[in-house]
């Protein structure tokens, strides 16, 4: 296969032959073989410009041509993740293929993403949160096992506190927020401020679709003390993980005030 932006670093020459299953060359000139990086083959002209018009007809909604342009940019790149994700997504949500976006977080978990594979992961999740709002997890996981170093803090932060807000507010029962994710949001309510969604947790105590103040339900005792446990005692748990700041202190006189009211409101139906 020949690939535009690829050249032999013996003579210089840009007759070559690419396997994209090794990422390996042949120069048909002086015949010497050697492999390229993903970081060296994702910067290549062909590969960033057919990359480009993939994101760019993805975001506007165009699947067809994201699809097309994506899978151009796997036939010389296997372990693109940002051309695997608009495949995934063009699947599950244009063809109904069920189980594309979780196969593509299955492959991904294990690819050393680059700098601007990231970059781009972030935006796409970002631009299709609407449909992506189930796999809140799988997202922010990746990005945190992609983004550790301490110059990537603040992006990381900036990440997460988009899309757990708009997830948190999106979730149909408080089920999403089982013990492992519970502490998950503990663990990077510690390292990372992310005040945005530690207050879209606290609002959900009003505001959840199982919360008894929206179904009217607090004479549902048993309901209601479940919902206690399970997630307000929760919420409280990932309150007290936050770094200290002023934020946790607010957040920690805002979070007993509205358990205080919910006893009081649960009692008052007794």
């Amino acid at each position: 296969m020949e690939v535009q932006g690829l050249s032999c670093h013996g003579c210089g020459s840009t007759d070559v032959e690419f396997d994209p299953t090794t990422r390996k060359i042949h120069c048909n000139q002086c015949g010497r073989e050697e492999y390229y990086s993903r970081a060296q083959l994702g910067a290549t002209g062909k590969v960033s410009f057919v990359k480009d018009n993939a994101i760019r007809f993805f975001k506007e909604g165009n699947r067809v041509n994201a699809r097309k342009f994506a899978s151009d940019v796997l036939n010389i790149m296997l372990d693109n993740a940002t051309a695997l994700f608009i495949i995934a997504y063009c699947d599950e949500y244009g063809e109904m293929r069920s189980g594309s976006i979780s196969d593509f977080f299955r492959k991904v978990q294990d690819i050393p993403l680059e700098y601007n594979e990231v970059r781009e992961l972030i935006d796409l999740f970002e631009a299709s949160l609407y449909n992506m709002r189930d796999y809140e997890e799988d997202m922010v996981v990746l990005m945190i096992k992609n983004m550790q170093s301490e110059q990537d803090r603040k992006d990381l932060e900036n990440f997460i506190d988009t899309v757990s807000p708009y997830c948190i507010a999106h979730y149909q029962s408080e089920d999403f927020l089982s013990e492992e994710r519970c502490g998950l949001y503990c663990d990077i309510a510690s390292n990372c401020n992310i005040p945005k969604t530690c207050y879209a947790l606290l609002k959900g105590i009003r505001t959840n679709p199982d919360s008894p103040y929206v179904t009217h339900g607090f004479y549902l005792k048993a309901k209601t003390g479940y919902f206690r446990q399970h997630y307000v005692q929760s919420v409280g748990k990932v309150i007290q993980a936050m770094k200290e700041s002023a934020f946790k202190t607010k957040f920690l006189a805002g979070y007993r005030q509205m358990v205080n009211q919910f006893d009081k409101d649960a009692q008052a139906v007794s």
